[in-house]
């Protein structure tokens, strides 16, 4: 029964860390995009670039901090800093890698991801940015939840599949709808892809729970 419990509580903090966390970091940079949308010098431009990257700050604490609260039910000797210390890390590096070419965008003028202009296309994208950004989160984590936790393999794996089917949710459901959302809309799209998206890395990474045998607290 405690299992079963931990693994509730995991698909609800996923749910609530992709809603509160990417949400609050998408608005935070919705923000900085509007106090000042094409900066002009140096300065400014770095001031602007180093507030966009804060955006993975504020999703790796909300993240990590409500996975961590969760995955301690399941792994007690989980160290609760170090694993809000690792997710929060690679939100900061993927959100700065978006906030380079946002601020500094190349010479040449290409795209940091591929134009897309299909729905599916859209998925297909998603999904593939998906299984990269599970790979760096699994890998960080890792390294922490090794000490708490046996065959932790298996999460870089559960992670990369997770955030994989996890982000399509999330650019699906702000690309439907019409062209031009009040919003409301816009708030309605972001509450639903955020939940289910949550629901779905914590329901596919939670499965690994029944191959990783808990440690024993030092």
């Amino acid at each position: 029964m405690q299992e079963e419990d931990g693994f509730t509580r995991w698909i609800e903090a996923c749910a609530a860390g992709e809603l509160l966390g990417i949400g609050a970091a998408a608005l935070w940079w919705v923000t900085v995009d509007r106090f000042d949308p094409v900066p002009v010098g140096p300065t400014a431009e770095w001031i602007v670039f180093f507030a966009k990257a804060l955006s993975g700050l504020i999703q790796g604490l909300t993240l990590g901090l409500l996975q961590g609260w969760a995955l301690r039910r399941q792994f007690p000797a989980l160290d609760l800093r170090a694993w809000v210390g690792a997710t929060t890390l690679v939100g900061i590096v993927v959100w700065a890698i978006g906030a380079w070419y946002a601020v500094f965008p190349p010479l040449d003028g290409d795209p940091l991801l591929p134009p897309v202009e299909t729905l599916f296309q859209t998925a297909v994208a998603a999904a593939g940015f998906g299984l990269g950004l599970g790979v760096l989160f699994g890998a960080a984590q890792a390294l922490v939840l090794y000490r708490a936790a046996g065959q932790v393999h298996w999460w870089v794996a559960v992670s990369a599949i997770g955030w994989g089917a996890a982000l399509p949710c999330i650019y699906v459901a702000a690309s439907v709808g019409s062209a031009e959302p009040s919003s409301l809309e816009i708030a309605i799209r972001g509450l639903i892809g955020g939940v289910v998206s949550g629901v779905v890395l914590g329901t596919i990474t939670g499965l690994s729970f029944a191959v990783m045998p808990a440690r024993r607290a030092a």
